[in-house]
């Protein structure tokens, strides 16, 4: 049993490990080329039951560049996102609101499980789980994975094939910002992000941007008689479930129904023997077949959830819990070289066992911060160990009025900025010195700023807050203007003779007028020690 826990243990790091460095797919070519950038605003919005998914178009040309696909999800009081699973792996920034969600590592034990009688909480000497919402007498056995507690400004890291499913459970409605990475080498289909749901009837997210690129791509290709385009497939001629329908009939049908889930294609008889259920009701409803066109990917649960979770105690007003990102190892703890800054014996967290989220939102300690100017909040693979395999990271940003973000460019990744609120003045400059954005970022927008493209921002807005996703798990930014800056570093001499100024020049005005690393403050405000 002992050698058997081992090897599940070192499978599990082996997998992490080799998982750990993530490559990215090429953009094809002269998706990079812009004359100019766009800030973007979702077009299409889908309404359910319970809330409503709001998509951008990833066919646009800056997100093709990107290789990444952005939705906002916003679910109401008790508003379930139903489970489901993608082709590629997703960053969620939590913009407002609070519940729960769960990922399904396949593989993986269940973890939260509800003992079977009482006697054996005696045996186990721990303290009971209960179902929130439901009393004592009224528990039923239950059991499955971890099931986390999300908060507003919450990273949650999501792998490509994971399920995930996500529930409000207080009257502020939760609004969450999805990035999902189709240029991800994870994702061995095609560069279109798809939803692959686990319950439901209801249209997918970004189906109808993939069947508009496919319309394009047919109108322009030219047309043969002998090209593969023009020929029927032999699945397309021949095949007919059942003899019921033709192939023109069947996609009529598929046009009015372009959303069943995975279970939707299994026959009945193949999902009665699977679950081992006799209940054809039950397969109906597994199949999507029992659903109204209201209900959608988010449904409202009747009476609120009931959640397996562990017991707290503590005030009726109290609804603080336990952060597992914030947990601080005691001194014996660190001798033993337990946690991430020990020196364990490097399978403390495996892929059942990894930290999936980090607060990166407000009242959090920063990690950039001036008084006068505003804040900066990163999740790199250095705190939320699991980005690493995923190769992507975000950081949080909080601008005050007339503060400047000092230009700079990231060295490693595309920024995909969203902003969640206020506005600010950006400016984004290509390599060849053109200003390709010059325009007011506004709540709700998103830009995108390709690599090594430079970009400065400046507050118009008493607190512009925004989130900015990466397309590498440990991005680097070169500042270029400020101390320790490109500018900065070069000798005077360099600086001197390759701008046509005196040394004293360089000296005073670009390489030692600025004290300020990131954030410039208002020019009326004298400069002050950054903490």
């Amino acid at each position: 049993m002992a050698k058997l826990l081992e090897l599940s243990f070192c499978f599990c790091f082996l997998v992490l490990g080799a998982s750990s460095i993530s490559f990215r797919q090429q953009p094809e070519e002269n998706a990079c080329q812009f004359q100019r950038l766009n800030a973007q605003r979702p077009d299409n919005r889908i309404e359910s039951e319970g809330g409503y998914i709001e998509t951008w178009n990833p066919n646009n040309q800056e997100f093709e560049c990107a290789g990444v696909a952005l939705s906002r999800l916003v679910l109401r009081r008790n508003a379930l996102r139903r489970p489901f699973y993608s082709n590629a792996p997703q960053e969620i920034f939590i913009q407002q609101g609070r519940g729960y969600f769960g990922l399904i590592f396949p593989g993986c034990p269940s973890t939260y499980e509800e003992p079977a009688q009482q006697g054996r909480r005696s045996q186990s000497q721990r303290p009971p789980r209960r179902l929130q919402g439901e009393d004592q007498s009224q528990q039923q056995q239950d059991s499955h994975q971890k099931v986390h507690r999300f908060d507003e400004g919450d990273l949650i890291a999501v792998p490509t094939g994971v399920a995930f499913w996500l529930y409000n459970d207080h009257d502020t409605d939760v609004v969450a910002v999805s990035l999902t990475d189709t240029n991800n080498n994870d994702n061995q289909l095609d560069q279109f992000p798809r939803r692959f749901n686990l319950a439901g009837n209801h249209e997918q997210e970004f189906l109808r941007y993939q069947q508009q690129s496919r319309q394009s791509r047919r109108r322009s290709l030219p047309y043969s008689p002998y090209s593969p385009q023009s020929q029927p497939r032999q699945e397309e001629r021949e095949f007919s479930p059942r003899g019921q329908h033709s192939r023109r009939e069947r996609a009529g049908q598929e046009e009015e129904n372009e959303g069943g889930n995975i279970f939707s294609g299994f026959t009945p008889e193949f999902l009665e023997q699977a679950f081992q259920v006799d209940d054809r009701q039950i397969v109906q409803n597994l199949r999507g077949e029992n659903e109204s066109e209201e209900e959608g990917a988010i449904v409202t649960v009747r009476g609120g959830l009931r959640i397996l979770s562990p017991d707290r105690k503590r005030g009726a007003d109290e609804e603080e819990e336990y952060d597992e990102d914030e947990y601080e190892y005691d001194e014996e703890d660190r001798r033993r070289g337990r946690g991430s800054r020990g020196r364990g014996n490097g399978i403390e967290e495996t892929i059942c066992t990894a930290s999936v989220k980090k607060n990166i939102g407000r009242n959090r300690s920063p990690d950039i911060y001036n008084p006068q100017a505003g804040s900066l909040k990163t999740a790199n693979d250095l705190n939320l160990l699991i980005l690493r395999w995923l190769g992507l990271s975000a950081e949080y940003g909080n601008l005050y009025r007339n503060a400047l973000f000092v230009p700079h460019y990231n060295t490693n990744a595309h920024s995909i900025i969203y902003a969640l609120r206020g506005r600010a003045h950006v400016q984004v400059v290509d390599s060849n010195g053109n200003r390709v954005y010059d325009e007011e970022l506004q709540e709700g927008h998103v830009l995108v700023v390709p690599q090594n493209f430079a970009v400065a921002g400046k507050s118009q807005s008493d607190n512009f807050e925004y989130v900015a996703f990466k397309t590498d798990s440990r991005p680097s930014i070169a500042n270029l203007a400020g101390e320790n800056s490109v500018i900065d570093n070069l000798p005077e001499e360099v600086v001197a003779n390759s701008y046509g100024l005196q040394r004293e020049q360089a000296r005073q005005q670009l390489k030692n007028n600025n004290p300020f690393k990131f954030f410039v403050p208002p020019s009326q405000q004298s400069p002050r020690a950054v903490a």
